[in-house]
């Protein structure tokens, strides 16, 4: 965890209050309950089928809930890198940019985007199809995308998925730089190590219920490491 920083606990720009989830008759969520915090880095975490992905859905609109509430800071801009990639896949880099833009009107300056471009290391592929891209390079794009409209909260379902070790502290840099800017940023991932780089706080998921939010409890001093308690926590429970 990120010990030098030091999160403002006071501004909920989201509170989520026991949402719940079916799913093809499968209980997804079940009565999950979170605040996220203006300026924080929150991470998820839990093994496949946790609800994870489907929470990030609830938040952004794409899934209704079954019952609960949640309630959003009035004007909050969210933005969402999904899980899975969503192109145009037969034109160029540039080309999707520019779609996205104007659909989601967009509001960074030209000179913005190429800076975020370049921070990825992404400026090489953009005057290629985006079907002959690495998932890696797919992850990529699809950062510069969510980033489009400027966002207050920056929602990254396994930003780093796919990525190599170089591109991964690149996201990372650029990630600490965009909270540092004043984005709140949501993220799911698997990758432990690279969590305990980025998160102020860490949510863990099991089963479609919450084991651990380290906003309320101090679970998180009494283990040397995020893994250790994820594989104390994830495994016991």
């Amino acid at each position: 965890m990120r010990m030098e920083k030091t999160v403002e606990r006071i501004e909920k720009i989201i509170s989520i209050e026991s949402i719940s989830k079916e799913i093809k008759g499968r209980n997804i969520l079940k009565n999950v309950s979170f605040d996220i915090l203006r300026g924080e880095i929150l991470a998820l975490v839990g093994p496949n089928g946790a609800g994870k992905t489907t929470t990030v859905r609830c938040l952004s609109g794409i899934f209704n809930i079954d019952s609960g509430v949640i309630n959003k800071m009035e004007g909050l801009d969210i933005s969402v890198m999904p899980e899975k990639d969503f192109f145009w896949e037969k034109y160029t880099g540039w080309k999707n940019i520019k779609i996205c833009f104007d659909y989601f009107k967009g509001i960074l300056t030209r000179e913005k985007i190429e800076y975020y471009i370049n921070m990825l290391g992404l400026s090489g592929f953009l005057t290629k199809k985006v079907y002959t891209y690495s998932k890696g390079t797919k992850r990529k794009l699809s950062f510069v995308l969510a980033l489009l409209s400027d966002p207050d909260l920056l929602i990254l379902d396994e930003p780093m998925s796919g990525l190599d070790p170089l591109s991964r502290k690149n996201m990372r840099n650029l990630i600490l730089e965009l909270n540092e800017d004043g984005k709140s940023i949501l993220l799911t991932s698997h990758d432990l190590a690279e969590v305990e780089k980025l998160a102020d706080r860490v949510i863990v998921m099991k089963d479609g219920k919450i084991l651990v939010d380290n906003l309320i409890n101090d679970t998180l001093s009494k283990y040397k490491s995020l893994e250790d308690l994820f594989f104390d926590i994830v495994g016991r429970n």
